[in-house]
Order: structure tokens, then sequence, then C-alpha cells
């Protein structure tokens, strides 16, 4: 599929074309979603990835707009992942943003991988995000049922995962994610609770977290 990430506008708000009809014609999505930030529809690339974690949406802090929007490596790193999907490196571990909350996020999330012996190195190179809406809100509840059109080259990519049997961690949203891609049916692995997504033993099972480590280690 050709990539709509290409035709980002370079000012905000940052809103594809194609999607903004969809959007103005739901009732919440102007007034949830934030376009004063950079989209984040997926972060990494698959074609390195070893590891594919699933999510709803980007979150929001202000931070967004005060540290990511102001660093001098943030929107460069972010529009060349939007450019390329398969090539990219997940890069919130690419040094240099540890004052990003994007960074402190995953690295609470993952600690007990890194407490392990990945590194975030290893992290940088072998994981991939990827969104089921790619733009930021404070709370997705009132637009979890928004369907806009560059989500179809997002769900293309987790066929393509699925296709080429990477591990895949649904970490929000199950019923969204099978219903947009049902090749996911058997294909993935779920946390325990949805509350705390920690990628742990207890919260993922010894045995699926042994399977996440060793595929990041190899």
């Amino acid at each position: 599929m050709q990539n709509p990430w290409l035709n980002l506008p370079s000012q905000k708000p940052y809103v594809l074309a194609d999607d903004k009809l969809s959007l103005d014609q739901h009732r919440h999505a102007n007034n949830e979603l934030r376009f004063d930030t950079l989209p984040e529809p997926y972060i990494g690339g698959l074609d390195n990835a070893e590891v594919i974690f699933l999510a709803l949406n980007p979150g929001f802090r202000e931070s967004d707009i005060t540290v990511n929007m102001t660093h001098p490596q943030f929107a460069a790193e972010n529009r060349a992942n939007q450019a390329d999907a398969y090539n990219s490196i997940f890069y919130y571990f690419n040094g240099g943003f540890e004052e990003t909350g994007g960074y402190w996020w995953w690295k609470k999330k993952l600690a007990p991988l890194l407490q392990a012996g990945v590194t975030e190195h290893m992290l940088r190179d072998k994981i991939m995000l990827i969104e089921y809406l790619p733009y930021h809100s404070v709370n997705a509840k009132k637009i979890s049922d928004l369907k806009v059109p560059s989500q179809d080259f997002s769900f293309e990519l987790v066929r393509e995962a699925v296709r080429r049997k990477k591990t895949i961690i649904i970490m929000r949203s199950p019923k969204l994610w099978l219903s947009a891609v049902p090749e996911l049916e058997g294909n993935y692995i779920a946390p325990n609770s949805w509350l705390n997504v920690i990628i742990s033993p207890k919260n993922m099972g010894q045995e699926n977290f042994n399977t996440i480590l060793n595929k990041l280690k190899q």
C-alpha cells in the first residue's frame, strides 16, 4: 500500500487530508484529539523488529508540546519513521530522548526486560509499536469507534507482521484489533492486566515473557 504519512503537513494542524473528512464527521474527534503535536501511527520498523506491540492511540501530556515539539531530534526522527515503516528504529531508545514522556513510559513498561538483560540498544532495533489510531488524545473512550483512512496502512503492517510470524503483543483494545485484522486470531500474546501493560513474567505469563525475552536477545 502507498504510505499516507508521506503527505503529513509540515505545519500544524498535523492531520492528513484524507483523514480530515472522517474526523469532521465524528462528533468527538476534533474535541478529543490533538493535532498540535506530531502523530505517531507507528514507531520502529517492521523488517528488523522481533516484537510488535499493538496499542490504541498515543496519549497526550503537555510535555508532548513543551518537550517533544521543541526537542532538536524529535520531529526529524518522527517524520523519518513515518516515511519508512520498515527500516526505522524505535527512536525513543536511540539516545538523547531521555527527557521525553515516551522514553519514560516505555522504559517503565519494559523494565522487567531491561532487568533481565535486554539493553536499550536491543529495544531500539527489535521492537515496533503500531497504534490503532495515529493521533494523540488525553482520553480515548470517546473516539474508540473512530475510523480514518490512514488506519488501513497500519492494519496492513499488522497483517504483514502476522505473515512474517513476528511476536505480537496486543496491549490495548483486543476487540478493535481483532475486528480490524482478523488474521491476529491465535497469533498474539495478551497481558493478564489491561490496566497496567507492563511486560513482566506475572503480567504476560512466564512462558510468554521468556519468548519475548529470547526474541529480543537473539
